[in-house]
């Protein structure tokens, strides 16, 4: 015995049913992207619109494929702050000198590597230690050779008897300890230029301009003693 046949009006219902599903998913997703990337630029703008209390030249430049970026100018020195992800703000300066040593700074974990590598330049750097507990306690610095011995003496010199930090680590200490910052990297290498990457627990520095002056003041006065001088 032959099975029933199947209605065409069933037939059609399933066909265009499944042709709706496979329709309407990929739509979907790709308003949620659409809909999310609106937000995040929405949010980029207000973002640019307080670093104009601050900077001049400020302008959002939207991303091809990667993060969309805000530059400015911070006393006539080009900048960039990206936000990659939403706790997540880098700031890249623009020099016209690229460093010409690899450096890294960064908040100390849990585990206290000997190590570093800077990814962009194939580069492994050693820990430098200042034996100060001011700096070795909260940052941990890598560098190779002689740039790290100089960057462990310029560390020090800063860094009086009594009395606040100086030069190189009053500059350090300040980007450690900024508002709702939870982790801070700085990368300096010649084929990465100078970048500093915070990951934030909070929103706080996201509105305070003042704030955002101190980074990007710091991190240029960083890149004067360890690239100009």
């Amino acid at each position: 015995m032959s099975p029933p046949a199947i209605p065409g009006w069933i037939q059609a219902f399933v066909i265009i049913g499944i042709g709706l599903v496979v329709l309407l998913i990929p739509i979907k997703v790709l308003f949620e992207m659409t809909k999310g990337a609106r937000d995040r630029m929405s949010k980029l703008r207000d973002f640019a619109g307080r670093l104009k209390e601050r900077f001049a030249a400020v302008r959002v430049e939207r991303g091809v494929l990667g993060p969309s970026s805000v530059r400015f100018t911070h006393e006539g020195r080009p900048a960039i702050f990206i936000r990659p992800e939403e706790d997540e703000l880098i700031l890249r300066l623009e020099p016209k000198v690229r460093p010409g040593s690899c450096m890294i700074v960064e908040t100390l974990g849990g585990i206290d590597w000997g190590f570093a590598i800077v990814w962009d330049s194939f580069r492994v750097l050693r820990r430098v230690r200042t034996h100060d507990p001011l700096i070795d306690e909260s940052l941990a610095i890598y560098a190779s050779g002689v740039f790290g011995g100089y960057l462990r003496e310029l560390t020090l010199d800063g860094i009086p008897a009594q009395g606040k930090p100086t030069g190189l680590a009053e500059s350090l200490v300040v980007l450690r300890r900024l508002p709702g910052v939870h982790r801070m990297k700085l990368v300096m290498s010649p084929a990465g230029g100078f970048r500093l990457a915070l990951r934030l627990r909070a929103d706080d520095i996201l509105y305070r301009p003042d704030e955002l002056e101190a980074v990007v003041h710091h991190a240029y006065r960083l890149y004067d003693l360890l690239v100009l001088s």
